[in-house]
């Protein structure tokens, strides 16, 4: 009866610290988040306000395993820094039985992060890019109104603006990237531009359902290399919407996917790249048919794009696939700290905030982390098996977490 009546006190003391910490945290991460999104997309202070409550899951499992790490460490040194560890020992109660509310609240907070993965992530994430593409164009004018320009790693076009003035723009210069191949490593990087065009003013507007938007100016002058002058119609250019403003790039992002997404996804991606490598070869067998010319340097110069959209969709299905090793890896990682954040926090022997978070936290997090991401890079790369890559870094802090326990248990 003692022991259950002490496991229960401790258990609710470690469910306080967790909730107190993990509001904290978990604001932390929100506002820099809502900060990276805002900046990233031009959002109004009102679409700010409506995306919090659907970012917050998304920063739970990063949170969770964290506050679990430190509520553990923070309860059992006060244990500890009060001597009640001496005193339960001197009761003859073996020091596993404190052990078993953290346990419980590892096992407790895994199974709530894996239930966020499984589907309430998977659906925030999309109602979030719903909600971000309401009102795509007011996306743009934000975003030029800020920055005066619209600039996107994929995005060939790059748009610069004078001054915004309502749904306005002045003095409007229109440039297309091109891209050319890298001789030294290979790969196709922008490089310069092929068109350039410029109006005293222009409007923007956005067909979502064709993923494009039109810029419609006034009157167009154009620097072309082959073309140069003035354009006799004011009709709307149409270029493609950046991938962060479309939509279906948001359904088919990996975090935007249920479990049950994920293998379909695969499959689909694995598909097209099946189409690709049969397309390559044909190209191939028809290349090696041509006589030695002119043309068929061409031909072989396809082989190169054909490797290039083969290789994309590799890593796209790497990504997808990463999840099925990372979210259970996440979700795992709760229990990992609370069987570090026991022993250490015992044999810490501090009952302060400040202290617990120099000792153990701070030095947890800062190898778990790192380690996580390094090895699911390394995964997605090919270079470990992906499996391991996820769960490398609860492999090496769980082998520690329980060779502490071990030592702490012998004692």
């Amino acid at each position: 009866m003692v022991g259950s009546i002490l496991n229960r006190t401790i258990f609710w003391e470690l469910v306080k610290v967790f909730l107190l910490s993990l509001g904290s945290l978990t604001g932390l991460f929100l506002v820099a988040g809502l900060i990276q999104q805002a900046s990233q997309l031009g959002l109004s202070p009102g679409q700010v306000l409506a995306i919090i409550p659907l970012f917050v899951p998304s920063t739970l499992p990063y949170t969770i395993p964290a506050t679990t790490l430190f509520a553990s460490c923070v309860v059992y040194g006060r244990l500890a820094h009060d001597n009640e560890v001496v005193a339960i020992k001197a009761a003859g109660v073996h020091l596993f039985s404190i052990l078993k509310p953290a346990l419980a609240l590892g096992f407790l907070t895994a199974a709530v992060t894996g239930g966020l993965y499984y589907a309430v992530i998977p659906v925030t994430q999309q109602r979030l890019q719903d909600e971000i593409l309401r009102d795509p164009e007011e996306v743009l004018y934000n975003a030029l109104r800020r920055d005066r320009c619209i600039r996107h790693p994929t995005f060939p076009y790059v748009l610069y603006v004078k001054d915004v003035q309502g749904r306005r723009l002045v003095d409007v210069v229109l440039k297309r990237r091109v891209k050319l191949k890298d001789a030294r490593t290979g790969t196709e990087v922008w490089s310069g531009y092929d068109f350039v065009g410029r109006a005293r003013e222009a409007r923007l507007r956005v067909d979502a359902a064709e993923n494009l938007l039109y810029l419609d100016p006034d009157r167009f002058v154009v620097y072309d290399p082959k073309v140069q002058g003035t354009t006799a119609s004011n009709g709307p250019f149409p270029i493609p919407l950046p991938d962060n403003l479309t939509a279906g790039d948001a359904r088919t992002r990996p975090m935007s996917l249920s479990w049950d997404e994920l293998g379909p996804r695969v499959e689909t991606l694995a598909g097209e790249r099946a189409e690709k490598q049969a397309k390559r070869d044909e190209t191939r067998a028809a290349t090696d048919a041509l006589p030695d010319g002119e043309m068929k340097r061409l031909s072989q110069g396809q082989d190169r794009h054909f490797k290039a959209q083969i290789d994309n969709l590799s890593r796209s299905i790497r990504n997808v696939q990463e999840q099925f090793y990372m979210r259970p890896a996440l979700a795992g990682g709760c229990l990992v700290f609370a069987l570090i954040g026991c022993p250490v926090g015992i044999w810490a022997n501090r009952a302060d905030y400040l202290s617990t978070f120099v000792i153990c936290f701070l030095p947890t997090v800062i190898v778990y982390y790192p380690l996580l991401l390094a090895g699911s890079n390394m995964g997605k790369d090919g270079k470990i098996p992906l499996g391991l890559g996820c769960w490398v870094a609860n492999i090496v802090l769980g082998s520690a977490g329980l060779a502490l326990t071990w030592r702490l248990l012998r004692r």
